[in-house]
């Protein structure tokens, strides 16, 4: 078979944005073009991955040698272009603020009730470009306030800019078409199709693109103000697609998600499940302390006393792994079963499921954030789900003498069954570092560790695609709870396999994400930093998956910056 030609470059022009000049591919848009120049032109309407409307009329600027102002969203560069924004143009600074004035005279004076106060491009646009008292002494037109448009959007029609951005997104990434325009002029409003609701696996961005109050979250609705909480960029833990969001925290709770936006997974979209599921990586009660589970009762233990139960029988152990633990966690799970000669397997909870048409834009099938990482660390092999269904087997025939269970889902919910809690405390050890106090195999494991979430833990996560993020953690830690990594540190210690040189108990997640990017010869020898990998990712180049696990191999296609 021929190479594959290399993709033309695409072909350049040359154009100035007052009086920066640039070059862009041509085509580009001029917003997009003045980002290159680091100069911010103000819109609504327009967004990167939807079609241009070009209705809020917000990005107009000069362009010289035209007889009149144009929008920038739908103004392409050209060679030789000359471009003036409101930075240098009076004429259109005047023309934005007369535009925002506009947008104004009906919007509702609601700010101090209203979800979007504080992050709302109105109120900052208003302060930046406008900035002065309303003109407008008429009645206000009244519209529909508070309908719920579905199970997780609920509009305020007198908000609304009518920018249509909720409406593309349904037509045209969805292609769902739930929602439309009705009327004309002043009258204007967003309306639910006849017969239907906004219900599609998406629904929940139509929020995250609304610049304005008009579609909030049914969810999240008046919990909380934005500047009372602690915000947070990371990764969502649903699946193994890696979504960017950014989590607001308040008192230990998460309050708010939102997709955050990184061109080479998610764009700036996120699924409802990963959006309003968040929380379900806290569980409501939490195990705080160690002990024993013997048959007159739990009895308190120390983290030693599991250790001293495990260290002699390494081994032969057996470990399940959930399946969002970090990479840097997998990495010493799997040093830790090479250095002892292992004879025993660790496996990580895979479940596939099957997906309909609107999930499969961003969700993966599985509920399983970093199946990936476990195979990048050479932990299991190709087929996560037989490997893990070929374990649970063995458990339920009580074939299984020595065990260690990481994290509440390194068993999926649909596994527990009598069979499998009665091999489990048929077992001669076991311990489960476990977080969640109402969890089935409490009544069945020999001894708890307090583990930590997912939501508590900084770290590496790979996705689907082998693109390697930073998550951070959202909330803050439990007193008395113990990362899985540490607790692997310890095991092998005691078991005379020092992995980590540092003192394990006092290094942090951060130390260790470090320590792993120079101890990994997969990644030391080129120089990736934890600052590198926030910036949008790291996509590792993939070994032929016929050759074996799909461990990468060889350089990393390098860091791709968020857009």
């Amino acid at each position: 078979m021929s190479e594959q030609a290399a993709p033309k470059p695409p072909e350049l022009v040359t154009l100035s944005i007052d009086s920066k000049q640039i070059q862009v591919p041509k085509g580009t848009n001029i917003i997009e073009a003045a980002k290159r120049a680091e100069i911010d032109i103000p819109h609504y309407c327009y967004h990167p991955d939807l079609s241009i409307a070009g209705n809020c009329r917000m990005c107009q600027i000069s362009v010289k040698g035209q007889p009149k102002m144009t929008i920038a969203c739908n103004t392409m560069a050209t060679e030789g272009m000359e471009v003036a924004t409101h930075h240098t143009s009076k004429d259109v600074a005047d023309a934005q603020a007369a535009t925002l004035e506009f947008i104004l005279i009906n919007h509702p004076l609601d700010c101090t009730v209203c979800d979007q106060a504080g992050h709302c491009k109105l109120q900052d646009y208003h302060f930046e470009y406008n900035a002065r008292s309303s003109r407008f002494l008429e009645e206000k037109v009244h519209k529909v306030k508070a309908l719920p448009l579905g199970p997780t959007v609920i509009l305020d029609g007198e908000r609304c800019i009518m920018c249509t951005r909720c409406i593309r997104f349904c037509d045209e990434i969805t292609k769902t078409s739930e929602l439309g325009m009705l009327n004309r002029g002043d009258q204007s409003v967003i309306a639910i199709s006849p017969g239907r609701e906004l219900n599609n696996a998406l629904s929940g961005s139509v929020v995250d693109l609304c610049p304005v109050g008009a579609l909030t979250h049914r969810a999240w609705r008046f919990n909380t103000r934005i500047w009372f909480t602690q915000q947070t960029d990371s990764i969502c833990p649903g699946c193994s697609t890696g979504c960017n969001v950014k989590v607001a925290e308040r008192d230990g709770q998460v309050v708010h998600v939102k997709g955050r936006r990184n061109e080479a997974v998610n764009k700036e979209w996120l699924c409802d499940e990963g959006r309003y599921g968040f929380g379900r990586f806290l569980p409501q009660q939490r195990i705080l302390e160690p002990y024993t589970n013997t048959d007159a009762g739990f009895a308190p233990a120390s983290i030693k006393d599991s250790i001293d139960a495990l260290k002699g029988n390494v081994k032969t152990l057996t470990i399940l792994a959930s399946p969002d633990l970090l990479l840097e966690e997998y990495y010493l799970v799997k040093q830790l079963l090479g250095r002892a000669s292992s004879v025993g397997r660790g496996v990580v909870s895979y479940r596939s499921r099957e997906l309909n048409d609107v999930e499969k834009i961003l969700v993966s099938p599985d509920y399983a954030s970093n199946f990936r990482g476990a195979q990048v660390a050479g932990l299991i092999g190709e087929d996560p789900e037989s490997e893990y269904a070929e374990v649970l087997g063995k458990i339920r025939r009580k074939e299984i003498e020595h065990l260690l269970i990481l994290g509440d889902r390194a068993v999926a919910a649909q596994d527990v069954d009598a069979a499998l809690l009665a091999g489990i405390k048929g077992a001669k050890t076991s311990v489960a570092l476990l977080s969640d106090r109402q969890s089935p195999l409490l009544a069945a494991v020999k001894m708890v560790v307090p583990a930590r979430s997912i939501l508590e833990k900084s770290g590496l996560l790979v996705n689907r695609a082998l693109r390697t993020q930073y998550t951070q953690a959202v909330v803050p830690l439990k007193d008395g709870t113990v990362p899985e990594w540490r607790y692997i540190a310890l095991l092998s210690e005691a078991a005379g396999a020092k992995l980590i040189p540092a003192n394990v108990q006092e290094i942090s997640d951060r130390e260790l994400t470090r320590w792993y990017l120079s101890a990994d010869s997969l990644v030391s020898t080129h120089g990736l930093t934890i600052a590198k990998i926030k910036q949008g990712g790291v996509q590792l180049a993939v070994a032929d998956k016929q050759d074996g696990p799909s461990r990468p191999s060889g350089e990393p296609v390098g860091a791709s910056p968020a857009a």
